[in-house]
């Protein structure tokens, strides 16, 4: 079958679930999709960046958009984006608690370091947890993190988050365009990512104070989806602790019936919320 070359692309690996969702909205939908699936096989691709064509497989393709899942074209050898000090700052998580703080939004005290003094003694005797400045692993409690470094003395191999650490809610809020997602997680966890038994709970409304300056915060950082995520301080109001640029999506979805995708879907189309109806009542909600 012949696929529209303007139709979006979806790229990414050829058995990442969150592609699969996404590329079965499409198919729900009605909506014509070009598929780049990264597995076993690999597409061959040749690109002029300049005023060139992009080739896939041999054919021609015009995307009107797409849906990168992952960075790809990471390690291509030129690595001078257009905007390169936007995509710094979406993929450096202590930037990204900088521009979080000036657009309304309420991070954790904060200390950036591998000094082991310095993390002891930051915020005294409250409970803290330290996650890397990279990503890359689960969020620990200090203690626990020390115990695991690779130097027993001495600074740090490389530098870490050291925060204070924060009680459930859990809150999820992904960004689509203009529009904004909420789900709670339920984990017994101090990170959910340590098992896969955590709940999660689509909610009605995102959280009061949040939409807005997230809103902006994505504006801010030229990112049409994304993921941030809260979590309660001691105050009882929800704190701001990351940005995912790239975030995993299907379980969210299959927790909002499907609305992720939909809406996924109605932005790649460049369509507008009549679309994104249309959508739910060819689904019957």
């Amino acid at each position: 079958m012949t696929v529209d070359p303007s139709a979006p692309l979806i790229v990414g690996g050829a058995s990442d679930p969150n592609l699969g969702v996404l590329i079965e909205a499409f198919r729900r939908a009605g909506v014509p999709a070009q598929p780049v699936l990264v597995g076993a096989e690999v597409p061959a691709l040749a690109w002029e960046p300049v005023g060139g064509p992009l080739v896939i497989d041999g054919r021609s393709r015009t995307p009107r958009a797409m849906f990168l899942r992952h960075d790809v074209f990471g390690s291509l050898g030129d690595r001078d984006p257009r905007n390169a000090a936007m995509w710094a700052s979406a993929n450096h998580k202590p930037a990204a608690l900088a521009l979080a703080d000036q657009v309304g939004l309420r991070p954790p005290a904060t200390l950036v370091t591998n000094d082991r003094a310095a993390a002891e003694a930051f915020l005294g005797s409250c409970d803290k947890i330290a996650k890397p400045v990279a990503g890359g692993d689960l969020a620990r409690p200090l203690c626990e993190a020390m115990a695991m470094a690779s130097r027993s003395a001495g600074p740090f191999a490389a530098p870490a988050i050291i925060q204070e650490r924060l009680v459930p809610p859990e809150v999820r809020v992904y960004v689509i365009g203009e529009q904004t997602f909420a789900f709670e997680v339920k984990s017994r966890h101090l990170d959910y990512r340590a098992a896969n038994d955590a709940e999660v709970i689509a909610l009605d409304a995102v959280p009061d104070g949040i939409a807005g300056p997230l809103l902006r915060l994505a504006r801010t950082m030229e990112l049409d989806f994304c993921a941030a995520d809260f979590k309660g301080a001691p105050d009882g109001s929800l704190r701001f602790l990351e940005v995912n640029t790239s975030p995993m999506f299907a379980r969210f979805d299959q927790a909002s019936g499907g609305q992720l995708c939909d809406a996924l879907v109605a932005w790649l189309c460049e369509a507008r919320p009549a679309r994104l109806a249309s959508l739910e009542a060819a689904r019957g909600r």
